[in-house]
């Protein structure tokens, strides 16, 4: 069975041919033109029109694609094979082998790093979702409803239903074994925010907020110096961990959760620049 690593070692050298090629092409139509065996240039041609595919198959072959590398052989046509006013002597064919060959190594050089993807938002939340699995698998359903109606009710502006709801939800928290600690951390935050709102005050120093031992379980996981709001950040990491515990746990409001699951984008992308860093 061949196997990556079988078809790495030849396909890195693989640049090695087109100077070979193109070079030895040259070379071997020199020799027999100075041997008086032959008057035509069809070696060298041949040489660097082969280097040229050989050049784009290399160029093929990496995770980048190198569009002028990709064109090597209609190039070689061109200037070749198609009729024109040029010379295609050994001067034009050595100047074209030089060429190819710095391609071959520009290519095996800047290309073969594959291309950086850009996560989008639902990968990284389902990636959130992975990392917090054992905060997971010791929610029940109606525990999950209960954050889950507390989440809602929040994002719908119902602020004194949501510190209720995160009430009732602390309640049922209390008989998990082990107790969820970052989640309780976090229906806390929620719920005296949803309080503050309710009451038409903001408080710049809340009580509750995530402890360094939550870290771990935490979406938006910035360093001290990028962190310019505690608060809203500790805010932001609660709810998109009620959301995820939520949609998760609670099947009865897995539909509803998955309506509003743009606001959960919107905080995440909010960080996006910072995460990156």
């Amino acid at each position: 069975m061949t196997t990556d690593a079988d078809r790495s070692g030849p396909a890195q050298r693989l640049w090695i041919a087109v100077p070979a090629v193109s070079f030895g092409g040259i070379g071997i139509g020199v020799l027999l033109s100075l041997a008086g065996l032959l008057t035509t240039d069809w070696a060298g041609i041949a040489g660097c029109v082969i280097g040229s595919c050989i050049l784009f198959y290399q160029a093929y072959l990496k995770p980048r694609r190198d569009i002028v590398s990709l064109f090597t052989p209609l190039y070689a046509f061109l200037i070749f094979i198609v009729p024109n006013d040029f010379s295609s002597g050994p001067i034009v064919q050595t100047f074209y082998a030089v060429t190819i060959t710095f391609l071959a190594v520009r290519v095996e050089r800047l290309f073969n790093a594959p291309k950086a993807e850009k996560k989008t938002m639902k990968q990284i939340l389902n990636e959130y979702i992975g990392r917090i699995g054992p905060v997971l698998a010791v929610i029940d359903e109606e525990t999950g409803h209960q954050i889950a109606q507390a989440l809602l009710t929040y994002k719908f502006g119902l602020y004194g239903s949501a510190a209720e709801k995160s009430t009732a939800a602390l309640a049922r928290l209390e008989t998990v074994t082990p107790r969820p600690v970052v989640l309780e951390r976090a229906l806390l935050i929620l719920r005296e925010r949803a309080g503050d709102f309710a009451d038409s005050r903001v408080t710049a120093n809340p009580v509750h907020t995530f402890l360094p031992g939550d870290y771990d379980d935490l979406a938006i996981r910035l360093s001290p110096d990028q962190i310019e709001d505690p608060a809203a950040l500790d805010l932001d990491n609660a709810l998109v961990l009620l959301y995820a515990v939520g949609i998760e746990t609670s099947p009865d409001d897995e539909q509803a959760l998955e309506e509003h699951q743009r606001f959960v984008f919107q905080i995440l992308d909010a960080y996006k620049e910072k995460l990156a860093e």
